[in-house]
């Protein structure tokens, strides 16, 4: 199983805010992308992913909206503005939660009250852990593992001192290539290569 976890740091963490930034320069727009090319694939789901998307313009805490492919019953179209409001929905599921609390949204589908450093370590300390780096060794030459956790932003830079402290707890950076892409085609690179690996 590959698990995804994308930083969104300008995404709003409360349903209605979520919402307003639709179309006002956020890029919320593209989480429908990230949420596409990591579930879904022609004619139904993948069983073998599951997508953390951690969204941080937030008056308390992150909240990491995660969805479960496997899990998933029919979340109806796949179009931007339905997955768009799918993730509000989740949202909107957590707008209570305190520090480290977990709410569930429907079947394979949660929101928790915890910060991307918090799930980034959690993942690491348990499953082999990659960050995204022009700078990281070249997937064709990683071995991959039945269950691997990828690190990624979106449109927004990761901080400098971010690669550092993942650096420290066991994260190795992974290049897919000379170009930087969108996480949406990042994501579906690592799917091909652990289609045809794993």
């Amino acid at each position: 199983m590959a698990e995804f976890i994308v930083r969104a740091r300008s995404a709003p963490t409360r349903a209605d805010s979520f919402r307003a930034a639709i179309g006002q320069g956020h890029g919320v727009e593209f989480l429908a992308d990230i949420v596409r090319h990591t579930l879904f694939v022609a004619q139904g789901h993948r069983q073998d992913a599951v997508l953390h998307l951690v969204l941080e313009k937030s008056q308390d805490f992150s909240r990491v909206v995660s969805l479960t492919a496997a899990e998933l019953g029919s979340v109806g179209d796949l179009h931007e503005v339905a997955l768009l409001e799918l993730i509000a929905c989740i949202l909107a599921a957590g707008e209570t939660l305190g520090k480290n609390e977990t709410a569930v949204a429907g079947a394979g589908l949660q929101v928790q009250a915890i910060s991307f450093e918090h799930l980034v370590r959690d993942k690491a300390a348990g499953y082999p852990t990659y960050v995204l780096s022009p700078k990281g060794s070249d997937i064709r030459e990683t071995p991959l593992t039945a269950k691997d956790v990828y690190v990624m932003t979106d449109h927004t830079p990761m901080p400098k001192n971010t690669f550092k402290s993942m650096a420290r707890q066991g994260v190795k950076r992974l290049s897919l290539g000379p170009q930087m892409l969108h996480a949406a085609q990042c994501i579906t690179l690592i799917h091909n290569e652990r289609d045809r690996r794993c």
